[in-house]
């Protein structure tokens, strides 16, 4: 049974609880029949609960490694599904399309699966449809949200105290030094709906938070000119040449912008 298999940890702060009570909703009721354990990670301590939801408080100030470091000891399965407090499950997921990914992680030993292709690959693990070796000679190749992981993998990446950005910046140098074996799904098992970014709605979040009648709170919406920036700056990094990406990358240090890794842009 997929319950003594695998559980589902979402990542959350105190910050973002404003975001709990529409995620759970969408969550119970597009993947009403999960049947596993299913874990919120917080930092500071609440009264809010959920239905098939157990809220784990870590301690005020904890970083995000170290969130994951607490709640490790209460998973009991050897996979372990991570996700991320403000991406919205808005479709129907699939037990039984979760449960065959878990089945090929025993088959083929694998640490991990991406599910979703960014960044993409193309080199097909042996015959399954939509699953893809992932290549770790780039940054970023290995990610936190969403994906499932050997719960023995997600244990070594836990060792330091790494807030959020320099904790997805080590997955995948971890997993090139432990040999790990990744792979990236291309079968939608997984899908969400991205809603914040630098703490405020992004607009095709706001029109289906509205449309549906599911978030009350005192987010505010992007500025379309800083959401267009963000776009530019993702689409960016994929497809200017990496030289040319490296001169942008230096000019932008110039200006005062921080990088997390050593990555182009």
């Amino acid at each position: 049974m997929m319950k003594d298999r695998l559980t589902l940890m979402i990542h959350t702060c105190d910050k973002f609880s404003d975001l709990w009570d529409a995620h759970m909703f969408l969550l119970n009721r597009n993947w009403a029949d999960r049947g596993i354990d299913t874990f919120l990670i917080t930092d500071e301590e609440t009264i809010k609960t959920y239905d098939g939801v157990r809220v784990i408080s870590t301690g005020s100030g904890k970083e995000l490694s170290e969130r994951t470091a607490a709640a490790l000891p209460e998973i009991k399965t050897e996979y372990v599904l991570i996700t991320l407090d403000d991406y919205f499950p808005i479709h129907p997921i699939l037990s039984d399309r979760i449960e065959r990914l878990v089945n090929i992680m025993d088959n083929e030993g694998l640490d991990y699966i991406r599910l979703f292709c960014d960044p993409n690959s193309h080199k097909k693990l042996c015959s399954y449809p939509g699953l893809y070796h992932i290549p770790l000679d780039c940054n970023y190749a290995v990610n936190l949200y969403q994906g499932i992981w050997r719960s023995s993998f997600l244990e070594k990446t836990v060792r330091e105290p790494l807030n959020a950005w320099q904790y997805e910046v080590s997955l995948t140098k971890i997993a090139r030094e432990i040999g790990a074996k990744c792979a990236l799904s291309k079968g939608k098992e997984f899908e969400i709906l991205d809603v914040v970014r630098k703490g405020k709605l992004l607009h095709k979040a706001n029109r289906y938070l509205k449309k549906h009648d599911l978030y009350h709170g005192p987010r505010v919406v992007i500025a379309r000119k800083e959401e267009i920036r963000i776009c530019i700056f993702n689409n960016a990094k994929k497809l200017l040449p990496k030289w040319v990406a490296q001169v942008v990358k230096r000019v932008m240090i110039k200006c005062g912008y921080h990088f997390y890794s050593g990555e182009s842009l």
